[in-house]
């Protein structure tokens, strides 16, 4: 999978650029949830939906006809549209803007059946699930370590020069959604960004209540582990079913048959024993030949998903505390830490003494930028 495989659902695309399927329509309360000043914020609100949608999709690349929402998208038009709205709007930290003003409710039935689960752990994982399938390029997961827990946002493929943007959206719906949920009160520990802090970095301050640290390893919010078993006010097991059938049966996905990340799948499943590429073409219900050859259709090979996989799982493990390179080399399957280390570097441009020293070591630990009280 690369940025030119369809593989996004443009109904769900859509709903981005759509902000009235849950805009409350007063000028007040648009300015207050943007955290921007305007000397009339419906303006604001005309610039965010009011691109002329044909002229929209087509600058994209996208023929895109009223009411044509049962197809896919690539990566690269999805990021040609987001391009075009931050330039239109001079405004790039719209991520955080569009962030905040997507409520549980502007996440349709998608956001409905994620917080009527049981609890916060079960829709975290439905979170996950739904992430998957209806945006590929991105991928999210629950990750509980002792005492911490962590929703933990990744790229399956490269979304520049608009991670930041996924990633802001993402990181303010979900940080607004989890208050929604436990309530003000709780906040999560800290949130971090996999990149360098932006110029508009000090615009951070305005979304979010707690810490939040740039050029750290993984992208994620960080919370109480116990709070994975917080019952949901919300939950209703019929309710939470039941817009989940509807969220597929108006929205088709067709993620769980792209190739690539069912190989990913399979392999993060034999984490220390990776299969060979015979075994793994096996537990797919094909030959050797055959997977060989759908994968370099799709402009890849296994190769370059188990390296994908080894660079994912080695970053993980230094995240974690991990510092022997030698047991890492063997857990991944090299048969040195040399070979380990000159992968390492191929993957990331850094090797693994320069990566646990940028992420784990004294320069990592840089001052958060610093929350102020939300007015939201």
């Amino acid at each position: 999978m690369d940025q030119d495989t369809a593989c996004i659902p443009l109904g769900h695309i859509q709903t981005y650029f759509d902000l009235r399927q849950s805009l409350i329509m007063k000028a007040e309360w648009i300015s207050q949830k943007s955290q921007l000043v305007e000397k009339d914020p419906h303006e604001l609100l005309r610039d965010i939906i009011g691109l002329d949608e044909n002229e929209f999709y087509r600058k994209a690349g996208i023929d895109y006809r009223p009411g044509d929402s049962d197809r896919f998208i690539s990566t690269r038009q999805c990021l040609a549209l987001i391009d075009q709205a931050v330039s239109a709007l001079s405004m790039p930290y719209l991520g955080l803007v569009m962030g905040n003003l997507m409520t549980v409710s502007h996440h349709g039935m998608a956001g409905m059946a994620a917080v009527t689960q049981e609890t916060l752990s079960e829709c975290l994982s439905v979170v996950s699930r739904f992430c998957a399938e209806l945006f590929p390029p991105l991928e999210m997961n629950i990750r509980i370590a002792g005492k911490e827990g962590s929703l933990v946002i990744s790229e399956n493929v490269s979304l520049a020069p608009y991670t930041e943007f996924f990633f802001e959206l993402n990181t303010v719906s979900f940080y607004n959604i989890f208050l929604h949920l436990v309530g003000d009160s709780v906040q999560p520990d800290y949130v971090e960004f996999s990149y360098p802090e932006p110029a508009w970095g000090h615009i951070y301050r305005r979304y979010f209540r707690c810490p939040v640290f740039f050029n750290r390893a993984e992208t994620r919010i960080v919370g109480d582990a116990g709070l994975a078993d917080y019952e949901l006010p919300l939950a209703n097991k019929l309710m939470a079913m039941s817009a989940e059938k509807t969220l597929f049966e108006n929205i088709p996905t067709r993620a769980a048959r792209l190739l690539p990340l069912r190989i990913r799948r399979l392999l993060m499943r034999y984490y220390g024993a990776f299969p060979s590429l015979e075994n793994a073409a096996s537990e797919l219900g094909m030959s050797g030949r055959t997977l060989r050859r759908k994968l370099a259709e799709g402009g890849t090979s296994y190769q370059q998903e188990l390296d994908a996989v080894r660079e994912k799982l080695s970053k993980q493990y230094f995240l974690r505390g991990g510092q022997s390179v030698t047991e890492l080399a063997l857990m991944l399957g090299y048969t040195d830490s040399s070979a380990f280390a000159k992968a390492f570097r191929r993957w990331t441009g850094i090797s693994p003494t320069e990566f646990q020293e940028r992420h784990l070591g004294p320069a990592a630990q840089q001052a958060p930028t610093e929350a102020m009280p939300s007015s939201g």
